[in-house]
């Protein structure tokens, strides 16, 4: 079967039964992110924009640049030709590979700008290393563009230089051509190869002038760009001072810092909740046990569970927690009543499977809750170790009692209680050296049997636990059933499954459980079902 997912409920209850864990790593977390904020020394950042064009520098093909690629501008920002340059016009004294440390550039890939963020402990010195580094990178840029296009410009010029020179001797051949031409008609000599070298000539001169006029053009657009281009490279934004820290201030650091260590807190409760194997849940219970839940009785304070102070149904108190302990204790009491009336139990041992999970205190209220209801009840003293009903009724302890008669010392003697009307003790008697065997013997089972002849209605004993020693469980088998006190606390259920295995093996009928201390529904939310007066 997969396991049930987490509901809001279980996280509630978490939080609610760890809430001291949940605090103390809030606060852990608060004072962790104050001594952050307070001990660390403060940065700040400013940031510049540059606009990156197209270069001429990067062309390709003569006259069509190519599209800006901003990785590689961004390289070239953080190398070290751009760095030294910054130390240079910064004047300060820094090694290669220092400024860039603290130095981040950010763009989109689509676009064409980049955006050159500076950090350092001086807001002043963040926004001058800023921009220094923009005017930099924008000279480097600028600076590639115009080398490249006075190269272009001085090698156009010097072929117009080139082809005037020649030009200029083709026409000087020309000149002469034609003076030796003159000469020879006036000789009567030949001139048909004068002329082809005229012809020839012509044709360089007429060449040279078309090729003259084209680098001529050529030199005048370079020259115009050079006059007229934009920048490579613009500095969109200058970076300002920092008017604030990096990161959050001191008070919302705290409350993060509380945040975070809260969810820790919750976190850890949750996960300590579902590893936790002690029986808070009824289905628990019912699983490790084998039974129902009959009963369930809310937390109480220290005074409410020790001594006088126990006997919840004798209080006056109007406390709401005293007020609903007496009603879970009227309403254990109808259970017990049903399991009289439907089934014929009258002896019942109340035990637990540890010690001091409540099982004295709810044998003596659930004894006072019978006989305030008119039913004659007895209450054993069935603890002859450690008996604890003596010191809640405020009556002599070590005096003739249980052990004694079990030990054939003396007569049975049901006292009865000071102002409880139907209500009589069993005291436990003379410490005794083998309580195990006298509660294991036939003189116990007459003991009962006795009692009951006297039209005794309910016989209650408190033994010690079932896990702490095997007095539980020889009494058990004489008794009509048995009702185990968990406290919800601290009983695990891995001690439920051993006690439940120790009485059945003896033969005995676990009637019913009863939760202790119990602050929460099933549900693990606060009761709703509050009805107090």
């Amino acid at each position: 079967m997969p396991p049930e997912s987490a509901r809001l409920e279980d996280y509630l209850r978490a939080i609610r039964l760890r809430k001291w864990l949940v605090l103390a790593l809030t606060l852990l977390g608060a004072i962790g992110a104050f001594l952050f904020a307070t001990s660390r020394q403060p940065t700040y950042t400013a940031e510049a924009t540059v606009l990156v064009r197209p270069s001429p520098a990067e062309a390709r093909i003569p006259g069509q640049p190519d599209p800006v690629n901003l990785e590689r501008e961004e390289r070239i920002i953080f190398s070290n030709q751009i760095e030294q340059d910054v130390i240079d016009s910064l004047s300060v004294t820094a090694q290669p590979g220092d400024l860039v440390e603290n130095l981040d550039v950010i763009f989109e890939p689509d676009s064409a700008t980049l955006t050159i963020e500076y950090t350092s402990t001086s807001a002043e010195a963040a926004s001058i290393t800023a921009n220094a580094y923009a005017s930099a990178y924008q000279r480097d840029r600028e600076g590639q563009a115009t080398t490249y296009l006075q190269a272009v410009a001085e090698s156009a010029g010097a072929d117009v230089e080139a082809l005037q020179a020649a030009l200029e001797a083709e026409q000087i051949s020309l000149a002469d051509l034609s003076s030796r031409r003159f000469d020879a008609v006036q000789a009567g000599r030949n001139v048909s190869d004068i002329d082809a070298s005229i012809a020839v000539r012509s044709t360089n001169a007429s060449n040279l002038t078309a090729q003259l006029r084209n680098s001529e053009g050529d030199l005048r657009e370079i020259q115009q760009q050079l006059a007229s281009r934009q920048e490579a490279a613009q500095i969109l934004q200058e970076a300002q001072t920092p008017s604030g820290a990096n990161g959050f201030g001191l008070p919302l650091t705290v409350l993060i810092g509380a945040f975070l260590g809260a969810m820790a807190g919750i976190v850890l409760a949750f996960l300590l909740e579902r590893l936790d194997t002690t029986a808070r849940d009824e289905d628990d219970v019912a699983v490790a046990l084998g039974t129902s839940v009959i009963g369930a009785i809310p937390t109480l304070g220290i005074g409410g569970r020790v001594g006088t102070g126990s006997l919840i149904m004798l209080s006056s108190s109007g406390s709401s927690r005293f007020t609903e302990a007496r009603e879970a204790f009227r309403r254990l009491r109808s259970s017990v009543q049903f399991l009289n009336s439907s089934s014929g139990i009258s002896s019942i041992i109340i035990t637990s499977s540890t010690p001091a999970e409540g099982k004295s205190l709810t044998s003596a209220n659930l004894a006072i809750a019978l006989a305030q209801n008119g039913s004659r009840v007895v209450l054993v003293s069935g603890d002859l170790r450690r008996p604890t009903l003596e010191r809640m009724f405020a009556m002599e302890a070590n005096r003739p009692g249980l052990s004694d008669y079990l030990a054939h010392a003396a007569e049975l003697n049901a006292e009865k209680v000071p102002g409880i009307d139907n209500l009589w003790l069993i005291r436990a008697g003379t410490p005794p050296d083998n309580p195990g065997e006298l509660l294991n013997s036939d003189r116990f089972e007459q003991m009962l049997k006795e009692l009951e002849r006297e039209r005794v209605e309910y016989i209650i004993v408190d033994t010690p636990p079932v896990l702490s020693t095997a007095d539980a469980v020889s009494a058990a088998r004489f008794v009509d059933g048995v009702i185990v006190v968990i406290d919800t606390e601290r009983t695990d259920t891995s001690d439920l499954l051993q006690v439940r295995s120790d009485l059945e093996r003896s033969g005995s009928k676990v009637l019913g459980a009863v939760m202790n201390r119990q602050t929460s529904s099933r549900s693990g939310g606060f009761r709703r079902d509050r009805y107090t007066s």
